[in-house]
């Protein structure tokens, strides 16, 4: 992959995201590639522990929200995208991952072991288990792009 930008948390894009856009952000710590989610009331969170329908997109920036001044620019989700994402599991991702889809782990990393059928999923284009990478994150990376998969595709 060559020089990466290796974080502990968060999906980082890889190549050119879309435009930024900005909302209201609801009463949270939202960090910098934390996943985000429409809380239903019109605020954008991040306690989403899989992906939604109500995923909006990816923080650009970080922001401590407070439901009513506080916006947080986020990259949409789109299918063009690449990001690099640490993998939440108790084993090293391996090449067998490649072109599976996945679902969040917590917020801001992946759950390799889950293979989402309706909604949105995260399919891994390929992986980062170099020494670097390794020694930012155990399970090493996943890179990859979003897609919608099941009747709401």
């Amino acid at each position: 992959m060559g020089k990466a930008r290796y974080y502990a948390d968060g999906f980082i894009p890889v190549n050119d995201p879309p435009a930024r856009r900005n909302a209201l952000a609801a009463t949270v710590t939202i960090v910098k590639g934390d996943a985000l989610q429409d809380n239903g009331s019109g605020y954008m969170t991040n306690a989403g522990t899989a992906f939604a329908a109500t995923h909006m997109g990816i923080a650009a920036a970080g922001v401590v929200g407070d439901s009513s001044t506080k916006y947080v620019e986020y990259y949409p989700l789109d299918t063009k995208t690449q990001y690099i994402v640490p993998v939440s599991t108790d084993a090293l991702i391996t090449r067998d991952a490649i072109g599976s889809l996945c679902n969040l782990g917590n917020n801001d990393d992946l759950d390799i072991a889950t293979n989402p059928t309706e909604g949105i999923a995260f399919r891994v284009d390929d992986i980062d288990v170099t020494a670097e990478a390794i020694a930012a994150n155990t399970y090493g990376y996943a890179i990859g792009h979003f897609e919608v998969v099941g009747t709401q595709a």
